[in-house]
């Protein structure tokens, strides 16, 4: 027989297990949820390969949205704050600078490690009695129909059917539920690397954020606890490699010489690791009872730091339209589906538009290019408004799903 829900979520990373949170209310009124995920599920050992040791700038939306589901508090003392933000351009003049004062907010975002932010998420959504999971589990098959999505899933050797009125596929920017219902995802790969370790200077950070755009791609310096940098270096393959290969000295001093002095003397670099970069975008993000979502719907590249931002403000959008629609067994309509991508798809465009944008604008050669970027910086450094919309942006203070409560 087969199991039958309402939702069936396939990917407990950060945005299947953000889903499965905001869900929690409407789970706890009778809204019928699985999610199901290839690796198992503990709150004291996470092992979903997304919640790795890697960190990431998260928006002051994001930070609300988990506050809204209740991780926040466990996750705060472990955060460090986003108080200041400048972007700039190496050798070259012109920059831009944001201050959360400006905003009158405490910060425009946060930053923190992926395990911890996966720690707190696995363990609050092990807390939803209702909430079915299917860990570790994989999904061989998937039918849709007028009737729903059907879903076969193997666990432990064992061999189950399940039926949803909408399925959510999780899964990644390697989407197998894509690929097995022939929803295609276009890629761009921008033949570069990012790479990434933690890096202390020998003086206070004071809660800066540094985004500096060079030739060979962008450098981010994102403020941690105790006085740490999470560093991305977006850079060629093959340059990447030889960063890697490089004893701790030589990769201090090229770091050093890459970004000068004022931040004070490189006093230590952890482990470095490295990660291809591409765009990812799904050709469809909804049919009927299906929809596509985080880096299976974008993926992208991690200038500014908005790729997992957005998916979380996606979701949330998704959240308010399945909450508000579940008991009239229209959430796998597409007007229901419609109604949450219409919500989205702006902030989407635009978003994804300046992930992709930004460091290609930023890598064109020339003087005139040179003088219309570092004007364009001024500019913007000196004009309000200008500078508000780019910081609600930053901030993930968009979209039509920010105030609703779930």
């Amino acid at each position: 027989m087969k199991q039958i829900f309402d939702v069936i979520i396939v990917g407990g990373g950060m945005t299947g297990a953000s889903l499965a949170l905001l869900l929690k209310p409407a789970i706890e009124q009778g809204l019928k949820v699985a999610l199901v995920e290839a690796h198992a599920a503990s709150a004291q050992q996470v092992s979903q390969p997304s919640f790795d040791d890697r960190t990431t700038a998260l928006s002051l939306s994001t930070q609300r949205i988990f506050s809204k589901i209740g991780v926040w508090p466990n996750m705060a003392g472990q955060a460090c704050a986003i108080k200041h933000i400048q972007v700039s351009q190496q050798k070259q003049l012109g920059r831009i600078r944001l201050h959360a004062e400006d905003s009158q907010v405490e910060a425009m975002g946060y930053v923190l490690e992926n395990r911890i932010m996966g720690q707190q998420l696995m363990s609050a959504m092990l807390k939803i009695p209702q909430l079915t999971l299917f860990t570790p589990a994989q999904v061989t098959s998937y039918e849709v129909d007028a009737h729903g999505a059907q879903l076969t899933i193997l666990q432990q050797d064992e061999t189950i059917e399940l039926q949803g009125n909408l399925v959510v596929l999780a899964d990644g920017a390697n989407s197998e539920g894509c690929r097995q219902l022939g929803i295609n995802q276009r890629r761009h790969d921008y033949e570069q690397n990012a790479v990434v370790c933690n890096v202390s200077f020998d003086q206070p950070h004071d809660n800066w954020a540094f985004e500096r755009f060079t030739m060979q791609g962008p450098m981010a310096l994102l403020p941690m606890t105790a006085n740490r940098f999470a560093l991305v270096w977006c850079m060629g393959k093959e340059q990447s490699q030889q960063y890697l290969d490089m004893n701790d000295d030589a990769f201090q001093q090229a770091l050093q010489q890459a970004v000068g002095h004022k931040l004070g003397r490189v006093s230590r670099t952890g482990e470095r690791f490295s990660y291809p970069l591409s765009l990812v975008v799904a050709q469809e993000q909804i049919r009927r009872h299906v929809v596509v979502l985080g880096n299976a719907a974008h993926a992208m590249h991690p200038v500014a730091g908005q790729g997992f931002n957005l998916a979380l403000r996606d979701t949330q959008a998704l959240a308010k339209q399945i909450s508000e629609h579940w008991s009239d067994h229209s959430i796998g309509s597409l007007d229901v589906l419609n109604r949450y991508l219409s919500s989205q798809i702006k902030d989407q465009k635009i978003t994804i538009a300046l992930s992709d944008g930004l460091p290609k604008a930023f890598t064109q050669s020339g003087t005139g290019w040179s003088i219309l970027r570092a004007l364009g910086m001024s500019v913007m450094d000196v004009t309000p408004v200008a500078k508000k919309l780019f910081t609600r942006q930053a901030m993930g203070l968009v979209g039509s799903a920010d105030t609703w409560q779930p």
